[in-house]
């Protein structure tokens, strides 16, 4: 497959380079439209190329659409529910992020000695793999559609998870614009990561392939045990009610909160000095909540929002 490389809208190029440094724009990446820092090039290539294990369990998310939380459900039911190893070792270790070295670069010394390349750290990962991204399906290794093993795919109400990318971005990655600017970016496919819909789309259209299952950030909130349930009949998992109500306990969103094997609070300590949240005002893990764009969004961003909704999912089954 061949990936090209563009050069973002003169506008938004220039609000990248105002925020992260002169030279320091995104650039858009085909296929997928997907909007990453420009040595992306120099890993793609390596995860097209990836292998593949059938034992393997990918979580593939847009970011802000509930992944962290999803993930500490799938990692826990595949390791018997160890909840010590989820306490002590950090979730980006556990189940890494194989474009770690491109979005998470400054942070990846946290990460260990033989974390000095995401790909690599995820090829020599012992099997059973539990593996993240949020790179669309079509740039993501080519043996999935070969090999066929457990794919799980995260989405939510573009709104909610505009306001949490919103946040996610100035306390990870120092962009501060303001936030009608980001929503703007947002609804352009100008914001890192890039387009949300052909994300979605890439993988609501697969979603009948028996090795897809598609979980709702919102159904998450609404019945957090038969998420667990759902996840643990997809990987072949057999859960008592004690077990089931022991993960849903586990992952509370104030137990997340105080984990620091998943709440980011090593990478957030690194970025801002010790105490993060005192000088930031912010936690990764910030409310948990649907329909938090309320406190944020106009009426009028409201209305646009609506409508990009609307013209992307017009003749088709795809709702939020």
């Amino acid at each position: 497959m061949r990936v090209s490389r563009h050069q973002l809208d003169d506008r938004y190029k220039a609000i990248y380079e105002n925020q992260l440094g002169e030279g320091n724009s995104l650039w858009e990446f085909h296929p997928g439209k997907v909007v990453l820092p420009g040595f992306f090039e120099n890993y793609v290539g390596r995860i097209l190329d990836a292998p593949i294990r059938k034992d393997d369990v990918w979580l593939v998310s847009y970011p802000k659409t509930g992944s962290t939380w999803c993930q500490e459900m799938i990692w826990l039911i595949q390791n018997n529910l160890d909840f010590e190893g989820s306490r002590r070792v950090l979730q980006q270790v556990r189940a890494p992020l194989i474009e770690a070295s491109v979005v998470l670069f400054e942070f990846t010394s946290l990460f260990g000695d033989d974390f000095t390349n995401s790909v690599d750290y995820v090829a020599n990962l012992p099997s059973p793999r539990a593996i993240k991204t949020h790179l669309p399906l079509e740039l993501l290794p080519t043996q999935l559609d070969k090999v066929k093993p457990k794919i799980i795919y995260t989405m939510r109400n573009p709104k909610d998870v505009c306001v949490s990318y919103y946040f996610h971005s100035q306390l990870l990655h120092d962009f501060y614009v303001d936030f009608d600017t980001f929503c703007e970016m947002f609804l352009n496919d100008a914001i890192a990561y890039g387009s949300f819909f052909n994300h979605c789309f890439e993988a609501w259209n697969k979603r009948h392939e028996g090795n897809i299952l598609i979980i709702r950030y919102e159904d998450m909130k609404k019945d957090a045990k038969k998420t667990v349930r759902n996840i643990a009949d997809f990987l072949g998992k057999t859960l008592s009610d004690t077990e089931v109500d022991m993960i849903d306990s586990y992952l509370s969103f104030e137990c997340m909160r105080k984990n620091k094997g998943c709440n980011v609070e090593a990478l957030t300590d690194k970025k801002h000095g010790e105490h993060s949240f005192d000088k930031t005002g912010i936690h990764f893990l910030r409310k948990g909540q649907v329909g938090d764009w309320k406190n944020y969004m106009s009426e009028e961003m409201s209305r646009k929002f609506d409508e990009w909704i609307k013209k992307n999912t017009q003749g088709t089954d795809l709702r939020f």
